[in-house]
């Protein structure tokens, strides 16, 4: 068993599932290895926070922010380089590219684009393009559970709907590994499709 604490949340990985556990009672019990896509709804920021970086001091946990979560100083190539390589003593440069381009591709990034972003920083892009290489480079090397922190925040409906469907993708290429919404609480929040849980966090009470 795996576990991590931050104040009074704790997370753990028992038996193939990761709880989020706050006091005596588990706000979020989500199955591993059986893919999807789960949502938890936080109440405000500094819950969302909190609950993030909880899960970010998991093993197996990954994190892509709704700014993508790349490193600031690599340009486009050199971020998803570093994901293809993690862990391999011997790597051949034309496979990298191939699978640096099908993973952008798989994330909605035409052709013509892909040309040009290998030597832009992430910092300049804008924010929609930016999340999609995170997913991109999660794809590449995708973890045992994918944290998508507050995607929707700022966002159109459409836009949403845009990375809804960005995201989808990623459940086609690695169909038994799961992803969990951590979402602020507002009416305006987008319908998740195929959702198969939902749970609530709140600083005081887990309502779950």
């Amino acid at each position: 068993m795996g576990m991590t604490a931050t104040a009074t949340l704790e997370v753990a990985i028992e038996a193939r599932h990761l709880l989020l556990i706050r006091g005596d009672t588990v706000c979020l019990d989500l199955p591993l290895d059986q893919g999807g896509r789960h949502r938890l709804v936080v109440e405000d920021v500094a819950a969302a926070r909190r609950v993030v970086a909880g899960l970010e001091a998991c093993p197996g946990v990954g994190i892509l922010t709704a700014a993508g979560s790349l490193p600031g100083a690599m340009t486009v190539a050199e971020s998803l380089a570093l994901a293809l390589r993690y862990g391999q003593d011997m790597v051949d440069a034309r496979d990298d590219e191939r699978e640096m381009e099908m993973a952008l591709q798989l994330c909605g990034v035409s052709a013509q684009r892909i040309e040009l972003l290998g030597s832009e920083q992430p910092m300049r892009l804008p924010r929609m393009e930016r999340w999609a290489i995170g997913l991109a480079r999660w794809m590449l090397r995708p973890p045992e559970l994918l944290v998508i922190d507050r995607l929707f925040a700022g966002l159109t409906r459409r836009e949403a709907e845009a990375l809804i469907s960005v995201q989808a993708a990623y459940h086609r290429r690695h169909p038994f590994r799961t992803a969990l919404f951590v979402d602020l609480d507002t009416h305006e929040l987008p319908e998740l499709p195929q959702c198969r849980s939902l749970a609530h966090f709140a600083e005081d009470a887990c309502p779950c």
